[in-house]
């Protein structure tokens, strides 16, 4: 953890667009558990990426079954150079997942505000891939 977190944690994670994105352009998730660098994505995302975990998730990790509400997962997209380009966040809403239902989702194709995303409650597209996750999380764990 960098010496400037103290162990924040960045507060609530918002699962709203504009104010996600906001929030993720503070870096406060810098201060979660992380891969210890960034690496090729192993999945839809492209390029490069580095993943990182609110305390929520990363204990549930260590565990099995469903994790629990406020459980948040940010990966910093980079595509093929130094620079994030985007993010993609799973927050768990809800303390079932019912289905996907209790998950929000978000992928942004940019670092401003008004960039480009794909984001809702239940998204198909993101629901669709996370399935074949443990209770919707295909990070490998532990963290790399």
């Amino acid at each position: 953890m960098p010496a400037s977190c103290n162990g924040d944690e960045g507060g609530p994670v918002p699962t709203t667009p504009d104010e996600l994105q906001a929030w993720l352009a503070t870096k406060k998730y810098t201060c979660w558990a992380r891969e210890s660098k960034k690496h090729p994505s192993t999945g839809p995302h492209g390029g490069d990426i580095r993943t990182y975990l609110n305390a929520a998730l990363d204990a549930s990790m260590k565990g099995s079954g469903e994790h629990p509400q406020g459980a948040v997962a940010v990966k910093e997209l980079y595509g093929s150079g130094n620079e994030v380009t985007g993010w993609a966040v799973g927050v768990k809403t809800q303390a079932a997942s019912a289905g996907g239902a209790g998950w929000y989702w978000y992928e942004s194709f940019g670092t401003g505000p008004g960039a480009n995303r794909i984001e809702g409650q239940n998204e198909a597209l993101c629901t669709n891939c996370h399935a074949a996750g443990r209770d919707y999380v295909l990070i490998p764990y532990p963290l790399q």
